[in-house]
């Protein structure tokens, strides 16, 4: 689909039912980050997958700021003409349906929130900051299978294959663009979970990247979910655990 002159890839798997579920995936991932989740929502509807600009097979951007990401995801559902969204984000992913939740008006059923770095503490920002450096290193794609190896508690090769492909053929720039951004972005973010309005799902894994606390305190009509045994990548390594929660909250919010 072209968006202001930039290609980015979208793929729409016919269901059944009404509902159209929209999946952003994380930074350095591609949409193949929800290759376990697509068997089970394709029972209540479509499925919509992209690759975010400068991931997968979509062209890089100026821009990563959030709200720029947020309006590209909007003209993409505008383009296909979506009623009843159900947007599904991990990781960064996430923070771009916040942004559209708060900004942006489409015809939103829900909303499911998938580990997101939101209210990140001072640590976490060296973290990104060492993270945005390291990616210029020369031996990038040693970098990438430890990283890879270090974000997975316990998964097969298959889940690490889609991974360590994404993160080897992201475009580097647009990665550390999109966490500065992030950076920047969640600096302002305190009081305004509030606002959102859409039944919410936010499912946890180890709380590095989102305090449980923080976030009950934030936005306290969210349910909030937590997975055992997993990092930030739970739709590849624990699917059993996220699929259980998404389809439950889908059945009870029908």
């Amino acid at each position: 689909m072209n968006i202001e002159g930039i290609e980015i890839f979208v793929e729409k798997l016919e269901g059944n039912g009404k509902l159209n579920f929209v999946m952003i995936h994380n930074a350095g991932g591609t949409h193949q980050f929800f290759t376990h989740q697509i068997r089970l929502l394709k029972k209540y509807g479509n499925v919509i997958l992209l690759d975010l600009p400068g991931h997968g097979r979509s062209q890089a951007i100026a821009s990563y700021a959030m709200d720029k990401l947020s309006l590209i995801i909007k003209e993409i559902c505008e383009g296909l003409s979506l009623e009843n969204i159900y947007f599904i984000g991990l990781n960064n992913g996430a923070n771009i349906i916040v942004d559209i939740a708060l900004n942006h008006s489409l015809p939103i059923k829900n909303i499911i929130l998938i580990d997101p770095p939101i209210f990140i503490d001072k640590s976490f920002i060296v973290e990104i900051n060492n993270f945005i450096n390291q990616l210029d290193q020369a031996d990038y794609d040693k970098f990438v299978i430890s990283l890879v190896d270090d974000l997975f508690i316990d998964t097969d090769f298959y889940n690490k294959e889609i991974a360590i492909n994404a993160f080897k053929n992201v475009d580097k720039g647009s990665l550390q663009n999109i966490f500065k951004e992030l950076i920047s972005w969640d600096l302002n973010l305190s009081n305004k979970l509030k606002n959102i309005t859409y039944s919410t799902l936010c499912i946890l894994t180890d709380e590095h990247h989102c305090s449980y606390d923080k976030l009950r305190l934030e936005a306290p009509q969210f349910e909030i979910g937590k997975v055992v045994g997993s990092k930030c990548w739970a739709t590849l390594e624990v699917p059993e655990q996220v699929n259980a929660m998404m389809e439950r909250f889908i059945r009870l919010k029908k």
